[in-house]
């Protein structure tokens, strides 16, 4: 569904250690994960299922820095793109 290199440039993120990619592998493999587990089959070439792994992944990979987005209008989105996708795949 998504590269190591989609999920850099979408954070904006323009070096190379093995071991931020090692974690952004495994957050892409937990986005993934998630999206399964809340939407059941899902189409991987979907923009929203797309943007859905993103929003996750940076969620993931921001509870690692010093510095926490919440934002209501994100997890609205979220909730939104899960439940087209849940319905879209009955």
């Amino acid at each position: 569904m998504l590269s190591v290199d989609d999920v850099k440039k979408e954070l904006g993120i323009d070096f190379s250690d093995k071991s931020t990619d090692d974690r952004i592998t495994r957050y892409i493999a937990v986005a993934d994960a998630w999206l399964k587990g809340a939407v059941g089959d899902f189409n991987h070439d979907d923009e929203r299922a797309k943007q859905l792994a993103l929003l996750v992944i940076e969620d993931l990979f921001d509870r690692n820095s010093n510095s926490v987005k919440e934002n209501a209008t994100i997890n609205k989105l979220k909730n939104d793109f899960i439940m087209q996708l849940k319905w879209e795949t009955k």
